[in-house]
């Protein structure tokens, strides 16, 4: 079968079609094959020719579909391997004259900018600031219609990645492994055995089995929890749990949880969060399968964490007090496209000059790749006029909450004042394409955005103490819609917290790994509820995970261990009652004395012990 090298993207967007397969796919995005939005495409000469250009060897993704589509290669099926454009002088040979051109300094795609050139490792050069204008520089209008802005429609291209896994019809387990890339599993198996062979001087052998055992003790333990994990694999009735116990020795899960690792302490670099610095970015590219919806909310996560570090922060107004807080974008349903741990100056979000909350929105959507056309929510601590004004120059719906502090030099009546106004009163400001809505409820509400046309509002029910009743208020439209799209990111966190791992360490980084697993479990309940169509709950879908984890790649131990101290003195209590103990003989040959230590085929019928019937009272202290 002939095959074609395609350097950049994955083009998932060939999966459906005859006679082409995609036998590899690297990479981040899908290609979107529409509106005549092509991606550049190269060939390795071999093993596949097709015909070149005199001036340049490239070609459009929609020539290479015409070029299949010809009758000269009809009775032909052909692979397609994808690969990154970072791999691209490892595969092409310097005799093509593609390599040639890439030694003379020549980029692959001259229209690639050169912040997505840039390598992870190396230091991003200096942007130039954002211009921030001021208040009093703006011109404000008592008007109930702005400025059109120019916001692009929202569309989801088709096929997308989630169309694709969709057909293959994948079962809860498979949705979470593709959740929990198999890049980021094998980097722990590899440098899991490198940090044991670096500290503990002797080999993990960790493997790939017995990596996803691991991670469905860890998923079990989030539902069904024990006081100490070692108890998991007691004996004892009351806390012995058989998937568990059947599936890992005890230490070889003791062995894993010491050595688990992501990265190469050799390497290790300033950053705060270099030992999970592969968390975050592996989960990242695998999260953007499902393709962004039309309203995402941006919102800090907590990962909650109680011991010393650095970057342990405290939010008065989270449920989590204490933790590490992670800049976050979600959808309104609660699925996570993308996250950046917050690190101070360490952090990996540009700078834009216009203030830590534009940082944030416009990092975001810059390093998740959001489309144009998205709406953004968001609350007081992002919002401000001037990340209206860039969010407008980048194609994006905008709409949050605002500060009083920052509503300086805006002539909105003053709050003392407004203050007496009867409940459900709005004031309008208009100042280019962003409206300004003031209204007032229990407290007073000011909401900025630039996705409205005109003014409108809609009937709520608000309780009046006084007729002990329910009075109809006007409520602005761009409030409604804040309400009903904002909160993805807390939501999101209240899913992972309801069946968190309880497995506990003193590691700085097992929160953060523990908070990694339930993450692309709750993404991948998402994922398996809204595109396959699964009905499912989150609780009923970790277990499902986690039992096909345990059954598919855990191996039963040949025995068992010792019985525990409180088994032991549970039956000396029973043994020594004097009371019901009979003889009886159990017919089975190959059992031993528990006195003398030969065989016998009796036993006591109470404490099931294999005796004699010469040692039955001795044993029972008569």
């Amino acid at each position: 079968m002939p095959e074609i090298v395609y350097f950049g993207g994955p083009i998932t967007a060939l999966v459906g079609l005859r006679r082409v397969r995609v036998v590899t796919i690297f990479g981040r995005r899908a290609a979107r094959l529409c509106g005549g939005r092509t991606t550049p495409v190269s060939f390795a000469q071999p093993p596949y020719a097709l015909p070149t250009r005199k001036h340049n060897s490239a070609f459009t993704l929609s020539e290479v579909l015409d070029l299949l589509a010809q009758d000269e290669f009809s009775d032909k099926a052909c692979s397609i391997a994808v690969i990154p454009q970072s791999l691209y002088s490892v595969i092409v040979t310097p005799e093509d004259p593609r390599a040639s051109k890439r030694q003379r300094g020549q980029p692959e795609d001259p229209r690639a900018s050169k912040r997505q050139r840039v390598q992870p490792g190396q230091p991003e050069e200096p942007r130039a600031k954002l211009q921030v204008v001021k208040n009093k520089d703006r011109v404000f209008k008592r008007s109930k219609r702005p400025s059109t802005a120019v916001i692009p429609k929202y569309t989801v291209y088709k096929p997308n990645a989630a169309e694709c896994v969709k057909q293959s019809c994948p079962d809860p387990m498979d949705i979470f492994l593709l959740m929990y890339p198999p890049t980021l599993r094998e980097i722990t198996v590899e440098m899991s055995n490198l940090y044991s062979t670096q500290t503990k001087g002797k080999q993990l052998n960790l493997s790939m089995d017995e990596l996803l055992t691991f991670y469905g003790i860890l998923i079990t333990s989030g539902y069904s929890s024990v006081p100490r994990r070692h108890m998991y694999w007691s004996v004892d009735n009351d806390v012995h749990n058989e998937s568990i116990s059947d599936a890992m020795r005890r230490k070889c899960f003791d062995e894993i949880m010491a050595s688990v690792h992501a990265v190469d302490n050799t390497k290790i670099t300033d950053d705060p969060f270099f030992k999970v610095r592969p968390i975050f970015s592996e989960l990242n590219q695998s999260y953007k399968v499902m393709p962004f919806l039309e309203w995402l909310s941006v919102d800090e996560s907590m990962i909650p964490y109680y011991g010393r570090h650095g970057c342990k922060q405290f939010i008065k107004g989270k449920p989590i007090h204490f933790g590490y807080k992670v800049w976050s974008i979600a959808s309104s349903s609660g699925y996570m496209y993308h996250m950046e741990p917050y690190c101070g100056s360490h952090t990996l979000l540009p700078e834009t000059g216009l203030g830590q909350g534009p940082n944030v929105i416009i990092g975001l959507a810059e390093k998740a790749q959001v489309p144009q056309g998205c709406k953004f929510i968001h609350d007081n601590l992002f919002t401000t006029l001037s990340l209206m004004d860039e969010m407008t120059k980048r194609g994006y719906g905008s709409s949050g909450t605002m500060r009083q502090n920052r509503l300086s030099d805006v002539p909105f009546t003053p709050l003392n004042a407004f203050m007496k106004f009867p409940r459900g009163t709005s004031e309008v400001l208009c100042q280019g394409e962003k409206l300004l809505v003031c209204w007032k409820d229990n407290n007073i509400v000011t909401v900025a955005t630039n996705m409205e046309e005109k003014y409108t509002d809609t009937s709520v029910k608000r309780w009046n103490r006084h007729r002990r009743a329910f009075d109809n208020i006007q409520q602005p439209k761009c409030i409604s819609q804040y309400n009903e799209h904002m909160g993805g990111v807390d939501l999101h966190d209240l899913q992972v917290s309801r069946y968190h791992i309880s497995v506990r360490s003193k590691k700085w980084r097992w929160p953060i790994f523990a908070w990694s697993l339930n993450s692309a479990l709750v993404n991948a309940h998402l994922f398996y509820r809204d595109v396959i169509g699964g009905t499912i709950d989150l609780l009923t879908f970790s277990r499902i995970v986690s039992q096909s984890l345990l059954k598919k790649f855990g191996t039963k131990p040949l025995s068992h261990g010792r019985r525990s101290l409180l088994s032991a003195t549970v039956e000396d209590q029973a043994r020594y009652d004097k009371a019901s103990h009979w003889p009886i003989n159990t017919m089975h040959r190959f059992q031993r004395c528990r006195r003398c230590d030969k065989r016998t085929t009796y036993a006591c019928e109470k404490c099931g012990v294999p005796l004699h019937i010469e040692c039955f009272k001795m044993f029972h202290g008569v």
